[in-house]
C-alpha cells in the first residue's frame, strides 16, 4: 500500500452486526487516518479496518468491555463465513467477559495496566500472536483469524478462530476431471462462500448480497474482484437483477432465464459451472459470479465461447495435451453439427462427389432399404438421443448398461431388418463419440440440436443447405452479446492475443494478460519474464 493513501472521515463508519454494542465515542476531531498503521485509538482502527475490507458483506465488529479495573475497551474483528463463531465465543469472549471477573480485585486492575498480561493468562485459544504490520494482519482476517484490538495499545492480537474445512464439498458430477481438485459446490450457500474465500484471499474479493422474491424469497450473492472486474458489467448485473420481481426462483437455472442477454436464442450466453475452482479462476479474470440458495450450480458473465470448450483440467496437464484436446473439442463440434448432413446430402443429391468405389459400396448397403438417407438419419440420431436421455434418467449403473447395450441391440438389428443401412449406423456412431469429446454443458446441448436443422436444409438443398445452415448458425454466433461482450471473442472481433489461452492452450508464462474483450483496465496480471531458464 502507498503511504499517501489516506482517508478523510468525518462521521463514523456505521459498523453491522445484530448483537455488537455500539463505542459512543466522538471521532469528529479525526481529520485523517493512515491506513498503513495502526494506533492506539480503538476507534481509529476500527475505521481502518473497515475501509480496507469495507466492501466484505461477512465483516464483523465484536465490541467487548473487558471486566477489569476500570473497565477496558476492545473489539475482535473477523470474517464471519470462514471463522467459527463457537469457537469465538469459547475461547475469546467467556474469558475476556466471564474469566477476568471470577479474577481477585488486585489481578483485575494489573490486567488493566497490562492488557497483554491477557493474552497469556486468561485467553485460552492455543494459536495467539501479536502483530502491528497492517499488510499483515489484513492477510490473517483473510485465511480466518480474528484480530483483537485494545484501547489504547498499538498492536493488534491475532487469534486462531478460522473454521475447520467441513465435509460438506462433494465430487463434480457433470464437470468431472482426472487431474486436479475433485471438490464442487453444494446446495447451501455459506458452505458455497467458504469455499471460494479459501480460495480467494484477497481483500478486494467482493461479496454482495440480495433477495430475490416476493412470496419465497431466495438469496442470491455476486461475487467478483473489485480491482479488476469492470465496474460497468457489474452495474449491469446489478441493474437486471433488481428487476426481477416473481415470487420466487428456483435456483441459478431459473434465474438466468431472466438475466440472458438473448433469451430466445438455442445458445448459451451465461456460463454455468459446479466447479469452485472455475469459478475462482474466471473471477481472477475479470468475471462476475453468482450463487442462489440451495443451488450448487454457480453462473459466471460475461462468458466466451471458448468457455464451454475449455475444463479446468487443461491447466494441469502439460499444454501440448491441453492444446491437443481442445482442437479434438472444436473438431467434434464441426462434426456434432454437420457430419449426418453431409452423408445425407452427398447420398442424396451429389453421388458424383463420391468416389466410385465407395458410391459402389454405399449403394450395395442402401439396397432394400426402404427410406431415403434423411430418413432412416433421423431415426438414427431420434433413437441415440432417446438411449442418452434414458441414460441420464436412471441410476448411474442400470443407466450405462441401457445406453451401450441398446445403442448396439438396437443398431443391429435395425441393420438386419433393413429399416436403415450400416453407413448411417456408422455416421451416428461417429457422430455421438464425437459428442463426447466436448464438455457437456448447455452449449453442447445446443449443437446436438442444431445438427437437426442442417439434416432438414441437407434434404431440401444438398449439400448449398449444409453451407446454408452453417452460414445462418455462424451469423447467429457473431450476433450474441453476453453482458456487451462478444460471444464469438478473441474470434471475433479477432484478438490473436487472446487466443494463447482461449483457443490454444500456449505455456502459463507466456499468458501475461487478462482479456481487453472483458476488462478494459488492470489487463496485466504476471510480469513477462517467467520463463524457466536453466544457468550453464
Amino acid at each position: 500500500m502507498r503511504k499517501s493513501n489516506i482517508k478523510k472521515l468525518k462521521k463514523p463508519v456505521k459498523l453491522i452486526n445484530k448483537d455488537q454494542i455500539d463505542i459512543k465515542e466522538d471521532i469528529e476531531s479525526i481529520v485523517e487516518i493512515n491506513i498503513n498503521s495502526i494506533t492506539s485509538d480503538l476507534t481509529t482502527n476500527i475505521h481502518i479496518i473497515n475501509s480496507l475490507l469495507a466492501k466484505s458483506y461477512d465483516l464483523r465488529f465484536r465490541y467487548i468491555d473487558i471486566s477489569t479495573i476500570p473497565t477496558t475497551k476492545s473489539v475482535v474483528i473477523y470474517l464471519e463465513s470462514i471463522t467459527d463463531t463457537n469457537k469465538l465465543e469459547s475461547t475469546v469472549i467467556a474469558p475476556l467477559m466471564q474469566g477476568i471477573v471470577e479474577r481477585c480485585l488486585d489481578e483485575r486492575v494489573r490486567f488493566s495496566a497490562s492488557p497483554y498480561a491477557i493474552v497469556k493468562e486468561i485467553l485460552i485459544n492455543s494459536s495467539i500472536k501479536v502483530m502491528e504490520d497492517i499488510s499483515m494482519i489484513i492477510d490473517e482476517v483473510l485465511v480466518g483469524k480474528g484480530i483483537l484490538f485494545i484501547d489504547g495499545y498499538s498492536s493488534a492480537i491475532i487469534i486462531d478462530i478460522a473454521r475447520e474445512a467441513d465435509k460438506k464439498s462433494t465430487e463434480p458430477k457433470t464437470e468431472k476431471i482426472i487431474n486436479g481438485p475433485q471438490e464442487a459446490f453444494v446446495e447451501d450457500i455459506e458452505s458455497n462462500i467458504y469455499i471460494l474465500r479459501k480460495r480467494i484471499k484477497s481483500k478486494d474479493f467482493v461479496i454482495k448480497e440480495l433477495q430475490i422474491g416476493e412470496v419465497n424469497r431466495s438469496t442470491v450473492k455476486v461475487l467478483y474482484i473489485n480491482n479488476i472486474a469492470d465496474a460497468k458489467i457489474v452495474d449491469e448485473l446489478f441493474s437486471r437483477l433488481n428487476t426481477i420481481k416473481i415470487d420466487t426462483i428456483y435456483g441459478s437455472a431459473s434465474l438466468k432465464e431472466y438475466i440472458n442477454d438473448s433469451p430466445l436464442n438455442i445458445f448459451p450466453t451465461i456460463y454455468s459451472t459446479e466447479r469452485p475452482d472455475r469459478v475462482e479462476a474466471m473471477l481472477l479474470e475479470g468475471r462476475v459470479a453468482i450463487i442462489c440458495d440451495v443451488c450448487p450450480i454457480a453462473l459466471v458473465v460475461p462468458s466466451v465461447v471458448s468457455d464451454f470448450f475449455s475444463t479446468p483440467e487443461e491447466y494441469y496437464i502439460n499444454f501440448y495435451f491441453a492444446t491437443f484436446n481442445r482442437v479434438i473439442g472444436y473438431i467434434g463440434a464441426f462434426i456434432v453439427m454437420f457430419l449426418p448432413s453431409i452423408y445425407i446430402s452427398l447420398t442424396t443429391f451429389h453421388q458424383e462427389m463420391i468416389p466410385t468405389s465407395l458410391a459402389l459400396t454405399l449403394a450395395g448397403t442402401r439396397a432394400g432399404v426402404p427410406y431415403p438417407a434423411f430418413v432412416e438419419a433421423l431415426m438414427m440420431e431420434l433413437a441415440f438421443e432417446a438411449l442418452r436421455q434414458a441414460g441420464t434418467r436412471l441410476p448411474t449403473h442400470v443407466g450405462q448398461a441401457v445406453s451401450i447395450v441398446g445403442a448396439l441391440i438396437i443398431g443391429q438389428a435395425a441393420v438386419e431388418a433393413g429399416l436403415v443401412s450400416p453407413a448411417v449406423v456408422i455416421v451416428v456412431a461417429i457422430t455421438a463419440i464425437f459428442s463426447f469429446t466436448m464438455p457437456y454443458n448447455n452449449f453442447s446441448m445446443a449443437l446436438r440440436l442444431t445438427r437437426f436443422f442442417n439434416m432438414a436444409l441437407a434434404a431440401i438443398l444438398g449439400i448449398y443447405g449444409v453451407m446454408t445452415g452453417g452460414l445462418l448458425i455462424l451469423l447467429n454466433l457473431l450476433s450474441l452479446r453476453s453482458f456487451s461482450v462478444p460471444l464469438m471473442a478473441p474470434f471475433s472481433p479477432l484478438n490473436l492475443e487472446d487466443m494463447r489461452d482461449w483457443v490454444f492452450r500456449f505455456p502459463q508464462w507466456t499468458i501475461t494478460k487478462r482479456s481487453s474483450d472483458i476488462i478494459k483496465d488492470n489487463l496485466k496480471k504476471k510480469s513477462s519474464n517467467l520463463k524457466p531458464t536453466t544457468k550453464k
